[in-house]
């Protein structure tokens, strides 16, 4: 199924080719102006545009000129079989060219086309991709203008080509340890899997089998042989995510199996092997996390064989705009729609909050934002209105009034923190309400999206009065 841009100031023509369209499974939008186009461009991502050259004001031909290299392709149709007017589109940038009166065979035709083309720039697209991460050229995440996080991607970056050398990464909740963890992995000779374990959110009785894997009867309701991760991250990198979680001992085996590359999975009589490097993170300072009995010593300096300390987002703040705009970028990719950058009042905005939740909040609240802007740009009203920042906004020049105070039932002023919780659940209830009705009531789509679980979100929904 395609989606497609119709850009036709004919009723009777366009309401035809419409109605074609969907018929033929496809999804079709509606301009009756070039400008109108052009602001659909901007809010949504189209994989074909139909472009009629004759349009009032700007003419389709003005239009394919204007557009930046991003735009989808574009199909001119007119009814002017000049072959001046062809060439002429063509260099504007068209893709393809049909005169009216257009038949519903050509028109197959021509989408048949659009769609080998499309499939095609999504190859290549996929090929440049693996070609830059093969070759190491940078990632927009390993991209920074932060002393303190080039610090840390030159650790990386030094300590991925060994191949075999433990890290342990340092961090705040959501700073981006795995997104370095990943990045170590990609710039590392290593072939197989990057394969990632949360040990926090792995109930303690299942850990053991999570890690190393089971045979069938080991436990109950072990109906066949299970691969643990170590088996599934063999020839490649294993990150275990807030490792001071794990129960100490399984810490004992897991230091063995570090060293020796040899582990039992859950039942078996017989070792396994896996040649796996292994890379740990953890939110909580380790040094406390051994002197506390978290974190047993000798695994300790097994694995800080390298430490990396990622620093948060609060002390990297110039990197915030390209992080935004990144996430931005990816997030209208997805969705198909959104606005498509900010303004300098935003970015700004943005790099002053203070960003508690680092990395990961700023993903939530651009993920918000895309959902719920309707504007082509992003402006500082659109963050107080959709992404209820926790400081309040103020103008280019620093100006701007004082928030007036929120009171409570007695008549109290509410603490801050009241306040903020107040703001985040209006946004949470909003931005659940926005994805749900993007995804048409389709809870397990929008759990995929909110990246929850079902559960996790049949609760929200309960909360929230959205049942």
């Amino acid at each position: 199924m395609l989606s497609i841009l119709l850009v036709e100031d004919d009723p009777d023509a366009a309401d035809t080719l419409r109605r074609f369209l969907q018929g033929e499974g496809h999804s079709a939008a509606l301009a009756r102006t070039a400008e109108e186009a052009q602001a659909q461009l901007r809010r949504e991502v189209f994989d074909v545009a139909l472009v009629d050259l004759d349009l009032p004001g700007m003419s389709g031909l003005e239009l394919i000129a204007s557009l930046r290299d991003d735009a989808p392709p574009m199909i001119v149709v007119t009814g002017n079989r000049d072959l001046a007017t062809a060439v002429q589109a063509m260099r504007a940038g068209a893709a393809d060219y049909v005169t009216k009166p257009l038949t519903l065979r050509t028109l197959q035709m021509v989408l048949r086309r659009a769609v080998e083309t499309a499939r095609l720039r999504q190859r290549v697209d996929r090929l440049e991709r693996d070609a830059l991460n093969a070759v190491g050229d940078p990632d927009p995440w390993a991209t920074t203008e932060s002393a303190a996080m080039r610090e840390a991607l030159s650790v990386v970056e030094r300590v991925a080509l060994g191949g075999q050398t433990s890290v342990l990464f340092v961090g705040e909740s959501g700073a981006g340890k795995e997104v370095l963890a990943a990045h170590l992995h990609r710039r590392s000779p290593r072939t197989g899997p990057f394969v990632r374990i949360n040990v926090a959110a792995i109930p303690d009785s299942m850990m053991e089998a999570e890690l190393f894997g089971a045979t069938r009867g080991a436990y109950t309701d072990a109906r066949r042989d299970r691969q643990g991760h170590f088996a599934a991250a063999d020839g490649g990198t294993l990150l275990l995510d807030e490792i001071a979680e794990m129960r100490p001992e399984l810490q004992a085996k897991l230091l063995r199996a570090i060293e020796t590359h040899r582990y039992y999975p859950v039942g078996a009589s017989r070792e396994s092997y896996a040649d796996v490097r292994i890379v740990a993170a953890t939110n909580r300072e380790p040094q406390q996390a051994v002197a506390e009995g978290r974190l047993r010593a000798d695994l300790y300096f097994r694995l800080s064989a390298m430490i990396v300390q990622v620093p948060p987002l609060r002390e990297r703040r110039e990197d915030i705009p390209l992080l935004a705009r990144h996430l931005l970028a990816a997030t209208r990719k997805q969705l198909r729609r959104g606005p498509g950058d900010f303004d300098d009042d935003a970015l700004r905005a943005l790099a002053e909050a203070p960003w508690p939740g680092n990395v990961r909040e700023l993903r939530n609240v651009v993920e918000r934002l895309a959902i719920l802007c309707d504007g082509a740009v992003i402006t500082p009203a659109d963050l107080a209105r959709c992404a209820l920042l926790p400081t309040p906004l103020r103008a280019a020049d620093g100006s701007g009034p004082t928030p007036a105070l929120r009171l409570g039932p007695d008549g109290a002023p509410l603490r801050l923190d009241a306040v903020a919780r107040e703001a985040q659940d209006r946004a949470e209830r909003a931005h659940i309400t926005a994805v749900l009705a993007l995804c048409e009531g389709n809870r397990s789509r929008a759990a995929e999206l909110l990246g929850v679980s079902r559960s996790t979100l049949w609760l929200k929904l309960q909360r929230f009065g959205l049942g």
